[in-house]
C-alpha cells in the first residue's frame, strides 16, 4: 500500500472543506445575507404625473415624499426598524416619527422583497412648522403610514454590502408616489 505524503493529503483536506461548504450553502436560507443593523434614505421616484392634469394629483392622498431611518434584519427573515418620514397632501405636510416591523425574503440571487407594517400610535407627528399634532387628530391618523412593501437587492461587494430598494405597492388614490433608494450595513 503507497503511503501519501503531506501534499496529497493538504489537497484532500481542502476538497472536503469545499465541497462541505458548497452543500450546506445550497440549503441554507439565503436570508443571512442582509443581516445586521443598516442606515437608509428613500425618495420620491420622478414620474410623469405632475405634468398631466388627469394624473389625479389634486385628488392624491397623503403620501410619502422623503424618509429616513434604520432597520434590523435578524438573518432569518424578521426585520425592525424606526423612520422619519416627511409627508404631504398637497395641502399639509407632516414629519411622522414611527416605529415598524416585517419582514423579508431573499432569493438566491440576491433579489428579494421587504414587507414593513408601522406601529401605532406613532412617537410624534409634527407640522411643517414644527407644532406638534396628536395622534388621531387631523391627518396624523394609522392611515398616514400603512403597510408598504419593496422589491430588494442586496449586493455582496463592500464591507456595508449595500441594499437597494424600490416600492412596488401604494394603496393610495389618485397620483401615487413611489419611495427608492438605498440602505447601507452600519455594524
Amino acid at each position: 500500500m503507497k503511503k501519501l505524503g503531506v501534499p496529497a493529503v493538504m489537497l484532500a483536506g481542502v476538497l472536503l472543506l469545499v465541497l462541505t461548504v458548497g452543500a450546506s450553502a445550497k440549503g441554507r436560507d439565503d436570508n443571512f445575507r442582509a443581516k445586521g443593523l443598516y442606515a437608509f434614505r428613500l425618495v420620491p421616484v420622478t414620474s410623469f404625473a405632475p405634468f398631466n392634469p388627469a394624473s389625479g394629483v389634486a385628488t392624491a392622498p397623503r403620501q410619502d415624499i422623503l424618509r429616513v431611518g434604520v432597520f434590523t434584519a435578524d438573518g432569518k427573515g424578521n426585520i425592525s426598524g424606526h423612520a422619519i418620514a416627511t409627508t404631504d397632501n398637497g395641502l399639509t405636510t407632516l414629519v411622522i416619527d414611527y416605529n415598524f416591523s416585517g419582514t423579508y425574503k431573499l432569493n438566491s440571487d440576491g433579489t428579494g422583497t421587504v414587507s414593513i407594517i408601522p406601529t401605532t400610535p406613532f412617537n410624534s407627528c409634527t407640522d411643517g412648522d414644527g407644532k406638534s399634532i396628536a395622534f388621531g387628530d387631523g391627518d396624523c391618523t394609522s392611515s398616514s403610514e400603512g403597510p408598504e412593501t419593496y422589491a430588494i437587492v442586496v449586493s455582496t461587494f463592500g464591507p456595508d454590502k449595500p441594499v437597494s430598494l424600490i416600492q412596488t405597492d401604494n394603496a393610495g388614490g389618485g397620483a401615487k408616489i413611489f419611495l427608492t433608494g438605498e440602505a447601507r450595513r452600519m455594524q
